[in-house]
């Protein structure tokens, strides 16, 4: 299968692309290096430098890898910081993904795999489970919450 990883120049994203190449995928890595690093990319791996929130940089990479599936993992994660700057979450984690559901809808892309996050549920001394109640309390958890309800759409 070829698979797009964005933010596959981060630790999980590396190590989720070696994972994937060991299958017998194509993976090409899709990042713009904000949080992560080039060298962290395994050599097998088609490189590609650009921001998810550019949706026409992202169809001719999705069209000319012949990309089957996607697996977002292109997020800032930082729950203090999302505090701090609460629009740089926003943006990144919610409005700059959007260019990627379109680019994956302008390509006929339909396969997405989402790196979300536990901080999407309320606070719960019990184990989580995907019924437990969503009550982000943080903007990181929030920005990501936004994205989920988004793909219900897509």
């Amino acid at each position: 299968m070829n698979v797009l990883v964005a933010g596959g120049a981060g630790y999980i994203g590396s190590v989720m692309t070696e994972t994937l190449l060991e299958r017998g995928d194509a993976v090409t890595v899709y990042d713009n290096l904000s949080h992560g690093y080039r060298d962290a990319v395994h050599p097998d791996a088609r490189w590609v430098e650009g921001d998810v929130g550019d949706r026409a940089k992202l169809e001719r990479v999705l069209a000319d890898h012949q990309i089957e599936a996607v697996i977002h993992m292109a997020a800032f994660i930082e729950v203090g910081e999302s505090v701090r700057e609460p629009h740089k979450y926003f943006d990144n984690n919610t409005l700059q993904a959007v260019g990627l559901l379109e680019a994956m809808h302008g390509t006929g892309v339909r396969r997405l795999v989402l790196s979300s996050t536990a901080a999407v549920y309320a606070p719960s001394p019990a184990p989580l489970s995907e019924t437990s109640p969503v009550a982000p309390a943080s903007p990181y958890g929030l920005s990501k919450l936004f994205l989920e309800r988004l793909l219900a759409w897509y």
